[in-house]
């Protein structure tokens, strides 16, 4: 079985059986990258007749190839996911996830502007992001990756987050 196939495998049974997945079984980004897909999957856009499901990441890329492995012949709605790398915030409004590193936070709230009432999911991993208007914040705490959820801005900006993910979240504003 292909380590991408194994990880997500791996990932369905963790969120199956714990709200948190453990951190040190796995490399961080690669349990954030089968996170990112899942955050995917269990979002709803608007309609749309595009052919692909784009998928950012803004700044440098810490999820190296991992990301690449787990989302090849993966599939959003029935649209095959392109990765885009860029530093450019005028780029992020033809995706449907952005991924914001670290790297580039300082930059937060240009992206905020930028996205702002798009059905773009705008997903971070750095503390306060949430209350800034980021939908989706994954943590590690105590050794697992968590996330909590914005559904008030989910929801401003046209996207209906499942109740099969809130239920794994540590907290949802609304």
């Amino acid at each position: 079985m292909p380590f991408a196939k194994l990880y997500l495998l791996l990932f369905c049974v963790i969120l199956s059986y714990s709200p948190h997945a453990r951190a040190d079984e796995l490399d961080e980004y690669t349990l954030k990258a089968a996170f990112l897909y899942n955050f995917a999957v269990y979002t709803t856009w608007p309609d749309t007749d595009a052919s692909t499901f784009n998928l950012c990441i803004y700044g440098n890329d810490p999820f190296g190839k991992n990301l690449d492995s787990l989302m090849q012949k993966k599939r959003v709605n029935d649209r095959t996911i392109t990765i885009h790398r860029t530093n450019n915030i005028d780029r992020l409004d033809s995706c449907q996830l952005v991924f914001i590193s670290r790297s580039s936070i300082d930059n937060l709230k240009a992206v905020i502007n930028t996205l702002q009432d798009k059905p773009v999911l705008i997903v971070a991993d750095s503390p306060g992001t949430i209350q800034q208007g980021v939908i989706i914040n994954m943590e590690v705490k105590d050794e697992r990756v968590t996330f909590e959820a914005n559904l008030k801005v989910a929801r401003k900006s046209g996207l209906n987050l499942s109740s099969q993910l809130l239920r794994f979240a540590t907290s949802v504003l609304q």
